[in-house]
């Protein structure tokens, strides 16, 4: 049997919707569509400076968390509606042997951002590898799971205080620095606003300006990512790279294919 994969994905997205089926087809995959929490229907909730579209893609994801946490899988892989897989996804997708034991988080995308790497090197099998993820890397198109973070993550989201892939993959925020982060290298999978040709930002996140952050919030994001480094010994044991790089070179802009 497969890992569960979730995807979410706007009632009023019929198009991502079929883009996504035709994804996971292409590379023998099933999954279960998760009904986002619309924007254009108001923000349920209020949370200091959040969007409606912010606020709305993280409960989006608190949904699929409480399926992984009520259910009875060790893992499981969750998606977003603009996610394209690398063509030889599949064998990874099909089972979770590969995820190291102690792995709270897989992060399995790229934004072709700089990003510090931990220097422990593990194999997860078909040329692909994990690292601890000792930095911020934004985007939540795809990542895996495990049932006991799930648990965990909906405790310490019951308020919203950042945008859900930066709780989910910033050091700096406590939600991240209390957990075991792996990167697989390279990506299994990109957003579409990456690809060649028609690509757009999928409706379920929209990525939110760059803020100031006041001095409290930097002195204290810097001690959680100083926590996160002793929690998961990778003090002086990283790398930045300029970016992690994707399988499928050739179907993505030229600027992002030159990423290693």
């Amino acid at each position: 049997m497969g890992m569960k994969c979730l995807v979410i994905n706007l009632d009023r997205s019929v198009d991502r919707l079929a883009h996504v089926t035709g994804q996971f087809a292409r590379i023998g995959i099933g999954f279960e569509r998760v009904a986002a929490v619309d924007a254009a229907n108001g923000s349920p909730v209020s949370a200091p400076r959040m969007s409606a579209p912010e606020i709305c893609c993280f409960l989006s994801h608190r949904l699929c968390w409480q399926i992984v946490a009520d259910g009875s899988e060790r893992y499981v892989a969750i998606f977003e509606d603009d996610v394209a897989f690398a063509a030889d996804a599949g064998p990874l997708l099909s089972g979770d042997g590969w995820v190291p034991a102690d792995a709270d988080l897989v992060k399995l995308e790229t934004f072709f951002v700089k990003v510090r790497l931990g220097r422990r090197r593990l194999p997860a099998g078909g040329g692909y590898s994990l690292l601890p993820l000792a930095g911020r890397h934004v985007g939540s198109a795809g990542y895996v799971l495990s049932r006991a973070a799930a648990q965990k993550l909906l405790k310490r989201t019951e308020r919203l205080k950042a945008a859900v892939d930066e709780t989910l993959f910033c050091p700096t925020r406590m939600t991240c620095s209390r957990s075991t982060v792996y990167q697989l290298v390279p990506a299994l999978c990109v957003q579409t606003q990456f690809l060649l040709g028609d690509g757009t930002p999928s409706l379920v996140q929209i990525e939110p300006p760059e803020r100031q952050k006041r001095l409290l919030h930097k002195i204290g994001g810097e001690a959680w990512r100083a926590f996160a480094h002793l929690r998961n010994g990778t003090l002086f044991q990283t790398d930045k790279v300029e970016a992690v790089a994707f399988r499928d070179a050739a179907t993505i802009l030229p600027r992002f294919a030159c990423a290693r």
